[in-house]
């Protein structure tokens, strides 16, 4: 029995002087900003830029030379690797003001290479990729590091928006997901997101969903602080009544400012529910026994004859005092790269959207804010809603 393990020890030290010889432990050259994350967040804004760096893990010696340029070739192995849908930008509409930087000798960041974009020459909704590789390294003798040496620029199109202010004044509801024949009652899978400005926090400020049975909320009235986010419930299940379902009550462990954009999605793949602030986990939920969530009725203070409200909940209190610019309901499980990239728009026909409303002002006949999916879940407004204007996405 020593004999095996020792000879089992022996292997694996080998192994292991073998993967060192084989790794490069030594100084290199990389992208900086990439070590931790490839894409670096480009918002364009009119015309804009950012610059690019190149870093060194050690203080260049002599000065050193790295060229870079666009390699558009990798963009599809980018998307496939990471479940985006990025595009290349259209000709024209970015550049570089040139295509070498320097790491000055006795430093070890370079010099910046500029990227400019315009953003009239990109279009709504659509996440557009840039990647820039280096290329060449001249003097020095450093290697690069190859996992960072491309950044993938993610520019983004600022908008201008309107969004509806509800004040603790009013909220919308949606009457056509409730009955038997609602396309929310049973759902396997499911996507919530909206995306809100609070201005002030004090008891319950409700934000949308299905009271007692799907919810998302700040505070609870019970001596929790009002600007923790809470999903009060999250009832999952596969018994038409929500009483013989399992329930999630969650508490995000922060606590949120005013007058900041946030983009909250709740995501249930049918085991596992995740919460989400601008594409980004901050709670996670693994159910007991998965099943389906419920968002076709609510409880109203007395019965279940409520149904699915943006801004309030039990019947019409528990106002939500800020300003919501979108919601969005679907029956699939998005990704946080999805999110990520759908934060100010996406596709009204995107597969699984079952509604999809854009708070910018426009309204029917009936002062209802459509559905832009064409399924015909219209928003009702309730009470006095303001519409403000010029509000940036993304934030």
């Amino acid at each position: 029995m020593k004999k095996y393990t020792l000879l089992s020890l022996l292997a694996l030290l080998l192994c292991m002087a073998g993967c060192k010889k084989g790794a490069d432990y030594g100084d290199a050259i990389y992208v900086t900003g990439t070590l931790s994350s490839k894409n670096i967040r480009f918002l364009v804004d009119g015309q804009s830029s950012v610059g690019l760096t190149v870093s060194s893990t050690t203080k260049a010696e002599t000065d050193i030379t790295v060229k870079m340029k666009p390699a558009p070739e990798l963009l599809d192995e980018f998307n496939a690797s990471t479940g985006r849908n990025c595009q290349l930008p259209p000709n024209g509409s970015y550049s570089l003001d040139g295509s070498e930087v320097v790491i000055k000798a006795g430093k070890a960041i370079s010099t910046q290479l500029e990227v400019q974009a315009d953003s009239k020459e990109l279009q709504e909704g659509i996440s557009y990729c840039v990647p820039v590789s280096i290329t060449s390294v001249e003097g020095g003798g450093l290697n690069v590091l190859e996992t960072s040496r491309t950044a993938y620029l993610m520019l983004t199109k600022v908008i201008k928006i309107k969004a509806a202010n509800l004040a603790r004044s009013g909220c919308f509801d949606i009457p056509g997901f409730g009955g038997d024949n609602s396309p929310v009652k049973a759902l396997g899978q499911m996507t919530l997101e909206m995306k809100v400005l609070p201005v002030s926090f004090s008891g319950i400020s409700s934000l949308c969903g299905c009271e007692e049975n799907f919810l998302f909320r700040f505070g609870d009235g019970a001596g929790n602080p009002a600007n923790k986010l809470q999903l009060s419930k999250g009832s999952i299940g596969t018994a038409a009544h929500p009483d013989q379902k399992d329930h999630y009550e969650s508490w995000v462990d922060k606590e949120f400012e005013t007058g900041h954009w946030l983009h909250f999605a709740a995501v249930y793949d049918g085991r596992y529910l995740h919460l989400y602030l601008n594409g980004e986990q901050i709670h996670f939920v693994e159910t007991n026994n998965g099943g389906t969530i419920n968002l076709s009725m609510a409880y109203d203070g007395h019965s279940w004859d409520d149904t699915f409200a943006i801004g309030r909940s039990v019947g019409h209190q528990r106002f939500f005092d800020g300003y919501i610019s979108e919601c969005r309901v679907w029956n699939v499980a998005r990704t946080p790269a999805e999110l990520q990239d759908g934060v100010c728009y996406v596709d009204p026909t995107s597969k699984g959207l079952v509604a999809y409303w854009r708070f910018d002002g426009e309204t029917q006949e009936d002062g209802s804010v459509l559905d832009m999916t064409g399924h015909g879940y219209n928003a009702v407004p309730y009470g006095t809603i303001k519409w403000v204007d010029n509000q940036k996405c993304p934030f």
